[in-house]
């Protein structure tokens, strides 16, 4: 039963991590929008949950991060593809416990390898709600492993305990064993003291999560004018100034300011260089790929992408992980100066979705 429902909650994890970015970048994301998101939207809507999707790791601002996502995910396929072939093989070949390769050291490659693959989808899409499944994926991994662990045990008798006594659950020198009896040691019984440190890693992490949210805007170029009720970020090389000057710029062009003053709400720019980013931008504000890739603008020059704030704003805190944004307009810049003012009609954002702002 324990193993089964750790299976079934470990695809789980891997099923809502990736949901979201396979549907968003295919034809199926209307039926994402219409039927998936309003279900997360109800429950993110409530000021208790409302963070929840927020990004806590640069989406937009770096390539860097999600590369490594992406080459993290990469080794932990691989590394799983591996212990699973050794394992396999050896059951077909009837030689009992596996010893040699990857399991010479560690006794759960597969579950180490697939954490580490999860690892790398949260770095690629970093929501805090998907980090705290991520967490609980973890867990999971570790009550099956220990069920492995107790079977192993009743059927392979002495040979198992001796593999046990010389090898690693899963990370070396058993650091997660060493921990658990130094800080909980004095929790009785064990099922209390798991219980507890269950607790103790979620608050932890998401904890550490805003750190690292508050970290990552400290170190984009953003700055906020609370008497025009505008907050920007930049994606550029612009420091604070610079992106001052764009913006005042781009709310001189007639088209875009008439725009901004009927929203009579804040609005977040983005700025950023070329049509691809913007595209992506959308892409994540519920747009189909098909229509984001059909937008008007030149592949290359600046973009500013004027978002308007959908609810979840507190005053004057507009980087606030509360906050919901939906694209109204792109202005392009050619030398400092507006060459083009495109109009995003909300039609073409379907669903509610948190996107990442920075």
């Amino acid at each position: 039963m324990l193993k089964s429902f750790a299976r079934a909650a470990g695809f789980l994890a891997y099923l809502l991590i990736t949901l979201e970015m396979l549907f968003m970048v295919t034809p199926f994301a209307l039926y994402y929008y219409s039927v998936y998101s309003p279900v997360l939207v109800g429950s993110f809507s409530l000021p208790a949950t409302g963070w929840l999707p927020a990004f806590f790791l640069p989406h937009l601002s770096t390539k860097i991060l999600p590369s490594m996502g992406a080459l993290i995910v990469l080794l932990g396929l691989v590394g799983f593809a591996v212990s699973a072939f050794q394992l396999y093989y050896a059951k077909f070949r009837r030689r009992g416990v596996v010893q040699s390769g990857l399991y010479k050291r560690i006794r759960h490659p597969q579950y180490l390898f697939l954490g580490l693959a999860g690892l790398g989808l949260l770095i690629l899409w970093p929501r805090f709600i998907l980090l705290i499944v991520y967490i609980n994926m973890l867990w999971f991994y570790y009550f099956l492993a220990r069920s492995e662990e107790g079977r192993m045990e009743a059927r392979y008798g002495e040979a198992y305990r001796e593999q046990k006594q010389r090898t690693w659950m899963f990370l070396p020198r058993e650091a997660g064993e060493y921990l658990q009896k130094h800080l909980f040691g004095w929790i009785y019984p064990w099922r209390a003291r798991l219980f507890v440190i269950y607790l103790v890693s979620l608050a932890v992490t998401i904890n550490v999560a805003f750190g690292l949210r508050e970290t990552s805007l400290a170190l984009t170029t953003h700055i906020i004018l609370p008497k025009q009720k505008i907050a920007a970020v930049s994606f550029l090389s612009e420091n604070e100034e610079q992106l001052r000057d764009l913006i005042q710029s781009a709310e001189g062009a007639e088209e875009a300011q008439d725009r901004i003053k009927a929203e009579d709400t804040w609005i977040l720019v983005q700025a950023m260089e070329g049509k691809r980013p913007v595209v992506h931008i959308m892409i994540d504000a519920g747009m189909m790929r098909r229509k984001a890739e059909d937008l008007n603008l030149a592949k290359q020059g600046v973009k500013l992408v004027f978002l308007r704030s959908k609810g979840g704003l507190a005053q004057d805190q507009p980087f606030s992980p509360w906050v919901r944004w939906q694209p109204v307009l792109v202005v392009e810049m050619n030398d400092g100066k507006v060459s083009q003012v495109q109009s995003l009609d909300r039609g073409l954002f379907v669903g509610n979705p948190a996107m990442p702002v920075f």
